[in-house]
């Protein structure tokens, strides 16, 4: 069957409509035969019926004779009670078997003599010279070129009708697969680079307004085609953002090597300028590992569930890898790490978040993170100022505590994550793009100690809100500092 599979979809469904119409054209003629043929054997039974009628009345009424039997093509006998023959026009090949003839059943029977086939019918007539017989037969030679003739009628009509409806065929999947070629020619025009229509239909299938397969087929590669550009696109952002943002680390981290080789005599400076250079390596790790986590998370939905238990105990671990964070930090400013959520109000047993633990603990750990950075960088400014002269008196500053706080809280169908703090907030012109890869503020928010970061980490945020169905919203609280809303919604395990 290699063959077939090597030809046009319209050559197959022609070649399967001919063997179907085939099929059934064969079943039809062989059904007609057969009721055409027991009509004709019906036929000849009444006949051979009125064959025997009038004779037997004679016999009855005259045993002896004579019997004056019908001509007209009729082939009777009249038998006496010894088995001979008294009349007769059958044929000479019957007569010479009227013996075998009288043992037939009283009804009609199939006798087969040389190549003819006669139908017979035997009736006994008790008379008072004893019970004498009746013969009649039929030729079914008659019968017979009816239906050979009728057959081949019905052979050569369906013939014709199959060789029709192979044409038909042919010309209804032609027709029928058009619109594929002119989809395929349309595709091939698009590979090559031409972009047919306007406005966002640009560059895809005409989608026919006959609500058919084909539209549903050219909706489902239009949607295709555009996942592949969003892909596209992403990847070629990607590579732009990726080179531009690597390229300022690596130049520091080139200049950094070079001040070391030229402090090789100093070993002080040329610890400073390993600890600088260990620390911008860090940052291109950390900027790597973004970018690859970034591409994790574009690349398909995530296939975790969490349920409401695992939510709170990311949380819980969430605030204690924050807090460790602030007490690693030498700076003498307090912060705070609070979280907060109500054990009464819980979402059902059987609902989940579209996400894995590991990737919620990463929205966790980027939130907190980032507002632990806000915090400290206000902290950094702040600690500048004039160099105070000799004799001069600082006045004390009363304590202030800087706070981040996490909130898990339950709505109707949604889990809502919202983390605030008490840092400088965002500047407003800033906050729409800030959810973008590789954007970072001039403000309070990006300057850090540790050089700036890369501009992801609410990038990520929002790519795995959006994976789990979604969404982050960021605004400057009235207090001051930043509050950040995630939004996730529930769904059935």
């Amino acid at each position: 069957m290699t063959w077939l599979r090597r030809l046009s979809i319209t050559a197959r469904i022609t070649i399967g409509s001919l063997i179907v119409a085939t099929l059934f054209g064969l079943v039809a003629v062989v059904v007609i035969r057969v009721g055409v043929s027991s009509i004709l054997h019906n036929a000849t039974v009444t006949l051979l019926d009125n064959d025997v009628a009038a004779p037997v009345q004679s016999v009855q009424s005259n045993p002896t004779g004579p019997f004056d039997l019908p001509g007209g093509g009729q082939e009777l006998a009249v038998v006496d009670a010894n088995g001979v023959i008294l009349d007769s026009t059958l044929p000479t090949a019957l007569e010479d078997r009227i013996d075998r003839l009288l043992a037939l059943p009283p009804t009609p029977s199939t006798v087969q003599v040389g190549d003819d086939t006669y139908e017979v019918l035997v009736k006994a007539v008790p008379t008072k010279a004893g019970t004498m017989h009746v013969v009649a037969a039929r030729n079914d030679e008659t019968t017979s070129l009816i239906l050979d003739r009728l057959t081949l009628a019905l052979l050569i009509g369906a013939g014709v009708l199959i060789l029709g409806f192979g044409g038909a065929s042919w010309l209804l999947a032609r027709a029928a697969l058009r619109p594929v070629s002119r989809m395929r020619e349309q595709a091939d025009r698009i590979a090559g680079g031409e972009t047919a229509g306007r406005g966002d239909d640009a560059g895809l299938l005409t989608v026919g307004p006959a609500q058919d397969e084909l539209s549903e087929l050219a909706t489902t590669l239009n949607d295709l085609i555009r996942r592949l550009r969003a892909s596209a696109d992403r990847e070629r952002q990607m590579v732009s953002d990726a080179s531009h943002e690597l390229r300022t680390p690596l130049a520091v981290l080139r200049g950094q090597l070079e001040l070391a080789e030229l402090d090789a005599g100093d070993a002080d400076a040329l610890l400073d300028d390993i600890r600088s250079s260990h620390s911008t390596a860090l940052r291109l790790g950390t900027l790597a590992n973004n970018l690859l986590e970034l591409s994790r998370i574009e690349a398909g939905p995530s296939s975790g569930r969490i349920d409401w238990r695992t939510l709170v105990d990311e949380l819980t671990d969430a605030i204690d890898r924050a807090r460790l964070l602030v007490s690693s930090d030498e700076d003498d400013r307090s912060i705070s790490v609070d979280f907060d959520y109500d054990p009464k109000r819980r979402p059902s047993s059987d609902s989940r978040i579209a996400l894995s633990p590991t990737d919620f603990g990463r929205i966790l750990d980027n939130l907190l993170g980032n507002a632990i950075t806000a915090i400290r960088s206000r902290g950094a400014r702040s600690d500048t100022g004039p160099v105070p002269r000799p004799g001069d008196v600082e006045p004390s500053a009363p304590a202030v505590e800087d706070v981040v706080s996490a909130a898990l809280h339950v709505e109707p169908d949604w889990v809502v994550l919202t983390v605030h703090d008490s840092g400088p907030g965002m500047p407003e012109d800033f906050i729409p793009v800030a959810l973008d890869r590789f954007t970072r503020a001039d403000g309070a928010r990006t300057t850090s100690r540790a050089g700036g970061g890369g501009g992801l980490g609410l990038a990520i945020v929002a790519a795995l809100a959006g994976a789990a169905g979604g969404g982050v919203q960021l605004a400057n609280a009235p207090s001051g500092g930043l509050v950040v809303t995630v939004r996730l919604p529930l769904v059935r395990a």
